[in-house]
């Protein structure tokens, strides 16, 4: 009896040390130091705390590796990386849904050059109107020029009003020459457009 009961207080002992052995290697983490030499022990010194490790299992073996805690300089380099991305990707998607609306809007490359014609066309129109009223404006100002010079060679001096109206028919000449050159760039813009419209419908198309 008492050398059953000596056996199996033999028995835990050994199932004990060997559990605390087990359990304490489960808690091992190897490191390096700032001299390059690995380190292992139960906790990482405070020090090295933020390099990678690795976590021991029983057996010594490699149960888990954690990697070190990135730097300033590099977490700045992955948020340009993800931004990067993220803004490509929005390009990528503005681009698909613009070749959608192309596709829906047009069925051929004659009706890409119709719609181009009309705006064109339009902007001409509204071009000669504008044209027109600064000649009428022109003839009103040559009267009035006319006028003054004629009361300076009777050495009189032009009247207020008369000075007036002179300048404000050159500030009207001057804000529709003003307007005529944006309409003739407007022009140019939606030639440009339509001209890159063209060349990626007929990519979508396979159109040669």
């Amino acid at each position: 009896m008492r050398t059953q009961l000596f056996s199996t207080i033999v028995i835990f002992s050994a199932l004990s040390g060997l559990t605390l052995s087990e359990t304490a290697h489960a808690r091992m983490k190897c490191w390096t130091n700032n001299e390059g030499v690995k380190e292992c022990g139960n906790k990482i010194p405070p020090e090295y705390a933020q390099q990678g490790h690795q976590e021991l299992g029983k057996s010594g073996v490699v149960r888990e590796k954690t990697k070190r805690a990135k730097t300033d300089k590099e977490l700045a380099e992955e948020k340009r990386l993800a931004q990067e991305k993220a803004k490509q990707e929005k390009q990528d998607a503005e681009k698909k849904n613009q070749d959608r609306i192309l596709l829906a809007t047009f069925s051929t490359v004659a009706d890409i050059e119709r719609a181009r014609d009309e705006r064109v066309t339009a902007l001409e129109a509204t071009i000669k109107l504008t044209k027109a009223r600064n000649d009428k404006i022109q003839l009103d100002l040559d009267k009035r020029i006319q006028a003054a010079a004629n009361a300076e060679r009777a050495g009189k001096a032009p009247p207020e009003d008369l000075l007036n109206d002179i300048e404000s028919l050159k500030r009207q000449t001057d804000n529709n020459n003003e307007f005529i050159d944006g309409k003739h760039a407007e022009q140019e813009e939606i030639k440009k457009a339509h001209a890159i419209d063209i060349e990626r419908f007929k990519k979508l198309k396979g159109i040669e």
